[in-house]
């Protein structure tokens, strides 16, 4: 009898603690593992929301340019508002030379001011 007293009995305890600290961490980690997919579904729902207003972009600019070229300017201007070419005219520039035309005289204060200062004006 003496023998049973001495020996130490085994606490369940720590195995109580063990076994909570180790459902504690499933837990936890099932909390990260979930909030992980959530943040990887919104992820690849931005991902797709780019790539749609990239294709939007693209086609947007490719109607820009079909808009802004020259040809199909002039055949809108033709068909829907019935602009014509009308009869081309030469127009003749007359050249004049600087000799002929009347000098400018400067102001009267303002040769007056730089004679002041020592200067001549023409």
């Amino acid at each position: 009898m003496n023998n049973r007293r001495n020996k130490k009995r085994v606490s369940s305890r720590p195995f109580f603690t063990l076994a909570v600290l180790s459902f504690a961490a499933i837990i936890g980690l099932g909390f990260f593992r979930f909030s992980a997919s959530q943040l990887e579904y919104r992820l690849s729902g931005i991902e797709r929301s780019i790539e749609r207003y990239t294709a939007e972009e693209i086609e947007l600019k490719q109607t820009l340019s079909g808009l802004t070229s020259p040809i199909k300017i002039y055949s809108y201007c033709k068909e829907q508002l019935g602009m014509t070419t009308g009869k081309q005219e030469i127009v003749y520039v007359r050249h004049v030379r600087v000799a002929d035309a009347a000098p400018a005289e400067p102001p009267k204060w303002r040769s007056g001011m730089f004679s002041f200062f020592g200067f001549a004006v023409n």
